[in-house]
């Protein structure tokens, strides 16, 4: 890929040209045949003369990438989100590539599948290692295998591969269809996807092989593409996935992750660095799993857990053994493994909940005056900033909303408290962002509620809870979070599990440091594990 800048620059024409070709480019070959353009030296659309001349420079494999990425940028918004079409950049595809060749995959000799082709990211990438190492580009042709929804995704995929190979192909590398509901025949060597992603509702699946991977209610297209591509891999064969890191240690992907585990060996776990350089409007953070189907795999196989970038494929590689249970949640290894917390939220006396109010299921309960009736006011996740008391205020912050109650409840909370943002985005550098709620809003109105996209932090001793909150609002911390939930969600149940310094060790890390709370949360890990060791 190129620097950033350059990308930009390069986004910035394809959405221009996107925007211009529209309005003709509205069905799916209208937009394959656009695009194609781009490959055509003569007689091509006068329109994209300058996204063409920007292409002409790049390497076939970032020229291809960025003509697919013309064709996604047509799609009207709703079938783009709907058919998950984000492709897999060059650099990444690579990287991938290269791990399922260590991993086994023999290029001169497998046959390949991609069920979810997309802009043939994959096997335009597989058909120029085939073809450096040999092969003709009609055996390539014949290796080749991908499924692709749309039609003229499809007719593209063909002819970026055969732009690879030089060479016209003797067979229609990639069907049209629904992968999820064509049947595959054969089984092979690799099989390698970047699948579409989104919750599906249970009426939408087909047969019942979705039993094996995910949850009645909670339903994910990349499950369910999990679970086809080890059926359809052959044993021995190479499983190679970019997925949202959700699968890691989502409470919801259990069942995947003991699936995993019981069709072969798990020999990578990757992370994809810097998502936002590399991913085009891709919110989720994104892993790479390399797997060889066989034996199941076993407690004490070691796995690899390598950063995969835009510019080096692999940086800083880690090896540990996955939790003995087959469902547990997969943490990454911490980048220091010296340093030990020995703690949780629980030895700071803190509990944590989930937010209570569903504002868009119960909006008859929300006002902005409570004249003789019963409530109290709501704190939304964005009235949460570190650093800042956090005091009730509506979404614009020019009012204050209110919840009406009309007997006791619990979801009222009456003590001292802090709230934390359950949900993040990617524009913000924080995982986890708290807050301590001002006194006054409970001495005011004799409590508050907040919205279900917040976490609630309690505790009976204040200046407790205030240390915690401190804590939660380092890097230090936001990184161990982010080592353990792949996911831009905040699991309560992985807050409440989290590895955290003693208080004792970060109450006197912050002494040495002059209340230093970055530098104290580090010393405080290094401290504990100082302890442990003596």
């Amino acid at each position: 890929m190129e620097p950033k800048g350059g990308e930009t620059t390069l986004l910035t024409r394809a959405r221009l040209a996107a925007r211009i070709l529209a309005a003709d480019a509205t069905s799916m070959q209208a937009r394959a045949d656009a695009c194609l353009g781009l490959l055509a030296e003569i007689g091509a659309d006068e329109r994209l003369g300058a996204l063409r001349k920007a292409l002409k420079i790049l390497p076939v494999e970032e020229r291809h990438y960025w003509i697919g990425t013309l064709y996604t940028l047509m799609l009207p918004t709703k079938v783009r989100r709907s058919q998950a079409t984000y492709f897999t950049p060059p650099g990444v595809a690579d990287a991938v590539v290269e791990l399922a060749i260590e991993a086994g995959f023999d290029l001169a000799g497998d046959d390949v599948l991609d069920p979810a082709a997309g802009g043939a990211a994959f096997l335009s990438t597989i058909a120029g290692r085939m073809a450096a190492v040999g092969l003709a580009a009609n055996e390539v042709a014949f290796r080749l295998n991908g499924i692709e929804i749309d039609a003229g995704l499809a007719t593209l995929s063909r002819h970026l591969i055969a732009d690879r190979l030089g060479a016209a192909l003797p067979r229609d590398v990639v069907i049209i269809g629904d992968a999820l509901r064509v049947q595959i025949p054969a089984s092979y060597g690799l099989v390698i996807a970047n699948p579409p992603y989104g919750r599906m509702s249970i009426d939408d699946v087909h047969g019942e092989a979705w039993r094996r991977v995910a949850h009645t209610g909670h339903i994910n297209k990349y499950a369910l593409f999990a679970e086809l591509c080890f059926r359809n891999a052959k044993p021995g064969g190479v499983v190679a996935l970019v997925i949202p890191s959700s699968f890691r240690a989502g409470p919801l992907y259990g069942r995947m992750r003991k699936f995993i585990r019981s069709q072969g060996e798990v020999l990578t776990i990757g992370s994809i660095a810097d998502r936002d350089g590399i991913f085009l409007d891709v919110a989720q953070d994104i892993s790479v799993l390399i797997a060889r189907k066989g034996k199941p795999h076993r407690a004490e196989a070691m796995v690899r857990f390598p950063i995969i970038g835009a510019a080096a494929a692999m940086t800083r590689v880690f090896e540990q053994a996955l939790p003995t249970k087959p469902d547990a949640a997969w943490p990454l290894p911490a980048f220091d493994p010296q340093t030990i917390g020995g703690a949780t939220l629980a030895d700071y006396g803190v509990s944590a909940r989930a937010g209570y109010f569903v504002w868009n299921r119960e909006g008859a309960r929300l006002v902005t005056q409570l004249g003789s009736r019963r409530g109290f006011p709501l704190i939304w996740a964005k009235n949460v900033q570190p650093g800042e008391l956090c005091r009730p205020a509506g979404k614009l912050g020019t009012r204050i909303d209110f919840v009406t109650f009309q007997d006791e409840s619990p979801a009222v909370i009456r003590s001292t408290a802090a709230v934390m943002q359950r949900t993040t985005n990617d524009k913000q550098p924080r995982r986890l962002i708290a807050a301590m709620v001002d006194p006054a809003v409970v001495a005011r109105w004799g409590g508050f509620v907040s919205e279900n996209h917040t976490i609630v932090l309690t505790a009976q001793d204040p200046e407790r809870l205030a240390l915690a909150v401190a804590l939660l609002n380092t890097a230090a911390v936001d990184q161990r979070y982010r080592r353990v939930s792949g996911t831009a969600a905040v699991s309560v149940t992985l807050l409440r599990q989290l590895d955290l310094p003693t208080p004792a060790a970060f109450q006197a890390a912050l002494c040495e440091t002059a209340g230093d709370t970055e530098a104290a949360a580090l010393a405080a890990y290094r401290l504990q594990a100082d302890m442990v060791d003596a």
